[in-house]
């Protein structure tokens, strides 16, 4: 087996692939002289390269990264489409000659800790090439790179990266560049083995109606810490239940597909093997063609649980799915209103032990100002997750 190193911006982890030959598919060559750059840093045989936008080259490297961690492998089949979506992003990429050996997106935005608004930079898709492992190279030029965008910013500045649930080698990399664990992100699952329409779900289409639920976000979410709502209406596919007028439930979602290719112990062979054969299963996990839809910007008004449960079903029925999951923050009381008030479904079972770390750095907050970022729930948007 050979081992990838993948820092994706949520998934900074150790995994173990077995491509026949990862180096030759996962070094792609560019040329500088095609793209906006600046070269931040060039030492012994790397070159550190910030470019203003995204590469086209970057999809092939990607395309061929097995993410995941010590525990389930997968493939994210929607790499391409996922990367041309990024809002305001930038690439930093480690350069062997005209190689392409490591990358990582950065994705400038505002976000809202309650009712202080600072920028942010979230960090997605850092992933190194299997030829550079164990040399020491991705941990020495994390730190660096980190230090080099740091030195950039001008004003109050958040930066945030997430590591999965048990990566105490990721997690000591990102603490090295200075980040700092501050939230925890819980993934939920929710399916259904016979998906029902429901005839009271809305779709939101006017420019009126799209000012009207970002409002509802707004006031929902005001609350919470790492707000950004970017992605909203990305898909143009928000969809709500109304209740005597009222908006009580609504969310957006996107359409994943990822391929399994490994899970842990005996358990993992298991989930791999068997239950890809027993009818209805199958529906909910197939590892080998695991589809889902990610829900995202979730809206609810207190006590109407089961109809954002019935909103939910209506979408995987649109879809043609069984499964769907969301992420959620540890404390968020809405996580504690869906897992007290809706039932979930056997999906949940498989991802309920599943957690995310994110990790924050901050430049010139003051303390108070981190402390009350530390002190309140987190908003997570699934778009980041996928």
């Amino acid at each position: 087996h050979r081992g990838y190193l993948n820092l994706d911006s949520y998934l900074v982890i150790i995994i173990f692939g077995t491509e026949t030959n990862p180096i030759s598919k996962t070094m792609t060559p560019i040329d500088l002289a095609l793209y906006s750059h600046k070269i931040l840093l060039q030492e012994e045989s790397y070159t550190i390269v910030k470019f203003d936008g995204l590469p086209k080259e970057v999809t092939s490297f990607l395309r061929e990264i097995h993410w995941g961690s010590e525990g389930a492998i997968y493939q994210n089949m929607d790499t391409e489409k996922v990367f041309n979506a990024i809002p305001n992003p930038f690439l930093v990429a480690i350069l062997e000659g005209d190689l392409i050996i490591a990358t990582g997106v950065f994705c400038k935005t505002k976000i809202n800790i309650t009712d202080d608004v600072f920028p942010c930079y979230y960090i997605r898709f850092f992933a190194a090439s299997p030829n550079i492992r164990g040399k020491g190279i991705t941990k020495k030029y994390t730190s660096r790179i980190m230090e080099l965008i740091a030195e950039e910013v001008s004003e109050k500045t958040i930066f945030f990266a997430n590591i999965e649930k048990g990566n105490k080698a990721s997690f000591n990399v990102v603490k090295n560049a200075g980040y700092d664990p501050m939230f925890t992100f819980n993934t939920i699952g929710f399916s259904r083995f016979f998906p029902q329409k429901v005839k009271e779900v809305i779709k939101i289409s006017s420019d009126e109606e799209k000012v009207t639920v970002k409002k509802l976000l707004q006031n929902f979410y005001r609350g919470y810490a790492m707000v950004h709502f970017e992605s909203l209406f990305k898909n143009d596919n928000y969809q709500v239940i109304k209740k005597n007028g009222e908006i009580v439930a609504g969310c957006q979602y996107y359409r994943v597909h990822w391929v399994i290719s490994k899970m842990p112990g005996r358990s993992g062979m298991f989930i791999l093997k068997v239950l890809p054969r027993l009818p209805f299963i199958n529906r909910i996990f197939n590892p080998s063609k695991f589809e889902f839809v990610a829900f995202d910007s979730v809206y609810l008004k207190t006590g109407h649980e089961k109809e954002l449960g019935r909103l939910f079903e209506h979408i995987l029925r649109v879809e043609n799915l069984h499964s769907g999951m969301l992420w959620l923050g540890s404390t968020s009381p809405l996580k504690k209103a869906i897992q007290q008030n809706m039932s979930l479904g056997i999906l949940q079972y498989f991802v309920a032990d599943s957690s995310v770390s994110c990790m924050v750095r901050t430049e010139g907050l003051t303390t108070n100002e981190k402390q009350k970022m530390n002190s309140t729930p987190v908003y997570a948007q699934a778009f980041d997750f996928i």
